[in-house]
């Protein structure tokens, strides 16, 4: 399978195919094989915290879950494979601003059956605002 066009495919159908990360606003900055690196703009309806305006964990947890599952469709190869999410573990580290939020997502292990991801969460790479540990089936055509 050529890379770049699966690049480019995952990017297109993550951005503009997936309703939720349609209204997330979610944008694909870097992919590549294992590695995903994603802008989020905020938006006041993204707020669970209204009196300290802290992003939703929900919100946080489904942008970690988008995350994560990118990366593992950069591993298919097929476009008949199917990846789903098995679990999500998410530790919130530090409270969130009313403010852009950027994802790192990158695959840890890439096995037969199971991908798991390791999600980062960050206005800024000097104080991760959550981590989140994916995993996910993978079932390879």
């Amino acid at each position: 399978m050529d890379n770049e066009l699966k690049f480019k495919l995952l990017k297109q159908a993550f951005e503009n195919q997936m309703p939720a990360n349609k209204y997330l606003g979610l944008k694909i900055l870097d992919l590549k094989e294992g590695f995903a690196k994603i802008h989020i703009p905020f938006k006041e309806e993204f707020i669970g915290d209204y009196l300290q305006k802290r992003w939703h964990g929900g919100i946080q947890a489904s942008i970690a879950d988008s995350a994560g599952g990118i990366v593992a469709l950069t591993s298919m190869q097929s476009f008949n494979d199917k990846v789903n999410t098995i679990d999500i573990r998410v530790d919130y580290l530090h409270g969130s601003e009313p403010k852009d939020l950027f994802a790192e997502a990158e695959i840890i292990k890439d096995g037969k059956r199971i991908i798991k991801v390791d999600v980062k969460l960050y206005h800024s790479k000097e104080k991760i605002i959550a981590v989140a540990r994916c995993a996910y089936s993978i079932l390879r055509t």
